[in-house]
């Protein structure tokens, strides 16, 4: 992940209506729709909310190399560009898993719903590392990571100017727990602009429950961490003054990872 990545949301919705399951939406996706070509510089991972706003419903993150090669694609409207309909023109094969997938659900192209997000801040000190948010290959260990998305806002009197420069100033202070890392990421286009986020990456279901087993309820093993990092707990307060923090009263959703494209 370099300092240039820029993210996508796209919500993607199964058919439901039409007796379509997690289960064979997930199926189908990891077996046929990883397999589809993707843009270079691009890569993928199909998200299902573990709990918060969309709990069971299912989200395509996009890790984006730069906001030119996402540009080279996609426009600010989420439309196709020309470079766009030719590399589907010359992928073909790839229509009839596209027509399979849009049976089960929506696929990440319009009218689904879509935010883009440049990378302000991250923590490269993470025991989280670069690698795969989902594999499940025979012989390795399995790979499921958590991917958090906390809506942030900004207090009263509050400009963008102020926040970006204390984030750039300060993220430094920040250790995240064993097997997390943060990104502060900051809405640039889409229909749902949501104005900042928080993305905590864990790497397991297992890293989140050590210190955050149920929503907002934190473990005696946050506490201790906490008070071993006191400029890190410091900072959250200084942060505090300027925009609101993960987890409640904002809205949120934890995800789990449950396919993604192979590099």
């Amino acid at each position: 992940m370099g300092r240039s990545s820029v993210f996508t949301f796209q919500y993607i919705a199964i058919d439901t209506e039409a007796g379509v399951t997690p289960a064979e939406f997930e199926d189908f996706v990891r077996a046929e729709g990883v397999h589809l070509p993707l843009y270079p510089g691009w890569r993928w991972t199909l998200l299902r909310g573990l709990r918060g706003e969309r709990t069971g419903q299912y989200l395509m993150l996009f890790e984006i190399d730069s906001a030119e090669q996402r540009d080279r694609y996609v426009t600010a409207r989420g439309e196709q560009t020309e470079q766009a309909r030719l590399f589907w023109a010359e992928h073909p094969e790839a229509e009839a898993v596209l027509a399979r997938w849009r049976r089960l659900g929506t696929f990440a192209e319009l009218p689904t719903l879509f935010t883009d997000y440049r990378l302000l801040a991250d923590n490269p000190r993470s025991t989280v590392t670069p690698g795969p948010r989902y594999r499940d290959r025979p012989g390795e260990e399995p790979v499921a990571r958590v991917v958090g998305i906390h809506n942030l806002a900004l207090r009263a009197g509050v400009t963008e100017e102020m926040f970006d420069r204390f984030i750039a100033e300060n993220h430094h202070r920040i250790d995240d727990y064993p097997d997390w890392r943060f990104h502060v990421l900051k809405g640039e286009r889409g229909n749902r602009l949501d104005q900042y986020v928080m993305m905590m990456e864990i790497a397991s279901l297992d890293a989140l429950d050590v210190f955050y087993p149920e929503p907002d309820i934190a473990t005696g093993e946050a506490a201790e961490f906490a008070a071993a990092h006191r400029d890190t707990k410091q900072m959250y307060e200084e942060w505090k003054q300027l925009a609101s923090f993960s987890g409640s009263p904002q809205i949120y959703t934890d995800y789990l990872a449950v396919a993604e494209n192979p590099a």
